[in-house]
């Protein structure tokens, strides 16, 4: 039974209802507007084992300093920018790990550099939205054996 980041155990985007099908829509502009918690995404953080610290405040597009800051303030969430982000990097991953079979798979997939795109790694381009689409395109065509 798969015990990280998205398993079945109780995780970070459970405990803020993040199930698969509530990633998108209305459910998730609420939380992006409203912020992602601090403590969720220090949970998510810790949930990854291959991928680093570093490479997630890369993709969030905040610094460690930043985070404290946020976790000792009264609102205690990320901002808009920030929490979308962190929206963006669970989807992906979730992706990534349902169409390579582990989490330790996916995030290896998402630290190594991808010949279609360009000899980029997949979590250096999920800062911005552009990026994202592109690391999904891949992965959506990985699941149907289209690689060309």
């Amino acid at each position: 039974m798969a015990t990280g980041l998205l398993g079945p155990k109780r995780t970070a985007w459970r405990d803020i209802k993040l199930e698969r099908a509530e990633l998108t829509g209305i459910k998730a502009h609420d939380l992006v507007t409203k912020g992602v918690r601090v403590a969720d995404v220090r949970q998510l953080m810790h949930s990854f084992t291959i991928v680093g610290e570093e490479q997630i405040y890369r993709v969030l597009g905040i610094t460690p300093r930043t985070m404290q800051r946020r976790a000792v303030s009264a609102h205690k969430t990320l901002d808009s920018n920030a929490s979308d982000r962190a929206l963006r990097l669970v989807s992906v991953t979730r992706q990534a790990i349902e169409v390579l079979g582990s989490q330790e798979a996916a995030e290896r997939w998402l630290s190594t550099p991808a010949m279609a795109l360009d000899q980029r790694r997949p979590i250096d381009l999920l800062p911005s939205s552009e990026g994202t689409e592109l690391v999904k395109t891949l992965l959506t065509r990985m699941d149907f054996g289209v690689y060309a």
